[in-house]
């Protein structure tokens, strides 16, 4: 029986790591991919060089191993970079920027994320450069740099979302809008961007992040309390009970301050 070539079982192993990492098998596709890579390492072939580093630096992203997840991609960007595939480059460094958030290095996420912004203003993928304001705004929330900044990209990338017909992206935007607003005191903007992104959610049957209804009743509270302290009473009241009605749909209860504030309301704006 001949012996198999070295690029053919390369290739095999690439394959078979390529089609594990496809169906969500990360043990076998992390082995696979790694057994390839031992040969293409110094190779050409950077269509090839590309997908890999991207896929094994999506894996290791999953592991929470975050420096060898931004070596993978780095060296992804390289490859894409080779063949002047830009909507690749910038998906790169969209990935390396967040790896960065999530380990709190803020300037660094902002640079990686501005780069790959600068790369893929030019080209045609308008759910990447949607995506890539989303992060790039929040980076600056995160930091407390440039919050106007931060919701015009917002308001930019919903715009480019929803040409896109990306509702899902659309509604994360918004839900991203309403923290900005907050954090600078815009509650009542705050709430729009929230009931935007609701109708999205129930026009579309997604679901909506876990947390984002409970900063949707803190807002409502901040809300109900702003018009309790200005004498707007039954507006008051409506957003108190909203409120208390979505932390009790999480389990969760709102504080006796609160719940004394509706209870002295209903007993005076609410017939018997």
């Amino acid at each position: 029986m001949p012996k198999v070539k070295p690029e053919d079982e390369a290739q095999l192993y690439f394959l078979s790591g390529k089609k594990a990492f496809e169906v969500g098998n990360s043990d076998d596709a992390f082995q696979d991919l790694n057994l390839a890579l031992k040969y293409y390492h110094h190779s050409t072939e950077h269509a090839i060089l590309a997908e890999m580093h991207r896929m094994l630096g999506e894996l290791y992203y999953d592991k929470g191993k975050m420096i060898e997840s931004r070596n993978h991609y780095k060296r992804a960007f390289q490859s894409f970079k080779n063949f002047n595939q830009k909507i690749g480059m910038a998906d790169c460094f969209d990935k390396i920027a967040i790896t960065f958030i999530l380990q709190g290095e803020l300037e660094h996420a902002e640079d990686y994320q501005e780069k790959a912004l600068d790369i893929r203003k030019n080209t045609p993928d308008k759910r990447g450069l949607a995506r890539g304001l989303k992060n790039l705004a929040i980076i600056k929330y995160k930091m407390g740099t440039d919050l106007k900044k931060a919701l015009e990209m917002l308001d930019h990338a919903i715009s480019l979302a929803s040409k896109s017909k990306e509702p899902q992206l659309v509604i994360n935007i918004c839900l991203d809008k309403a923290k900005v607003e907050i954090k600078l005191g815009l509650l009542e903007e705050a709430m729009k961007s929230n009931v935007i992104a609701r109708r999205f959610s129930k026009k579309h049957s997604l679901k909506l992040p876990d947390e984002s209804q409970d900063e949707f009743a803190d807002l409502l509270i901040q809300l109900g309390l702003n018009a309790y302290d200005d004498g707007a009473m039954e507006q008051a009241l409506k957003y108190l009970k909203n409120a208390t009605l979505i932390l009790k749909t999480n389990d969760k209860q709102i504080s006796s301050s609160i719940a004394d504030i509706i209870s002295k309301l209903e007993e005076k704006y609410v017939s018997n």
